[in-house]
């Protein structure tokens, strides 16, 4: 065992024992690395899951994204042969009566069809986004569940 010389200021250095200070360091270490090594099988899979669901939130948006586009094609095709029809029976009529008719008609009906696709668009974007959003939530709600586990105290 070494003894600890006294400094001049007065204080005192308890003794110690290198050989026990190596074995509880060496514990400590060992510890350590068995803790460090589980973190880091613990990380790799909630970053393999993360990224699967970032995946089919990417793929899932992706399709959303078609199906919205799809959906505006299909609106202004319908809307552009209500307008070539409404020209042609412009093109047809004889009085300013008829005008007015045909006028008032294309408008209540283009109304109609605009709130209809306007409805359509709403539902299909909420559809859109709950879909792009499920698999994050999910890998959300697992971690919170993770976390929650983690913080509550274990009973012996």
């Amino acid at each position: 065992m070494t003894t600890a010389k006294k400094p001049a200021t007065g204080f005192e250095f308890p003794e110690f024992d290198v050989a026990k200070m190596s074995g509880s360091f060496r514990e400590a270490a060992e510890k350590a690395v068995a803790q460090n090594a589980e973190a880091y099988e613990q990380f790799k899979v909630a970053a393999e899951e993360a990224t699967e669901s970032a995946k089919q939130a990417f793929e899932a948006a992706r399709e959303g994204a078609i199906a919205l586009s799809s959906k505006a094609i299909e609106n202004t095709k319908a809307n552009t042969e209500a307008s070539i029809t409404y020209m042609e029976k412009l093109s047809a009529i004889k009085s300013v009566s008829e005008l007015m008719e045909l006028q008032s008609e294309f408008f209540r009906n283009s109304f109609e069809v605009l709130s209809a696709q306007t409805k359509e668009a709403q539902e299909l974007t909420a559809k859109v986004s709950e879909e792009s959003t499920a698999p994050v939530k999910a890998v959300a709600e697992k971690v919170a569940e993770k976390a929650v586990e983690a913080a509550t105290p274990k009973k012996a």
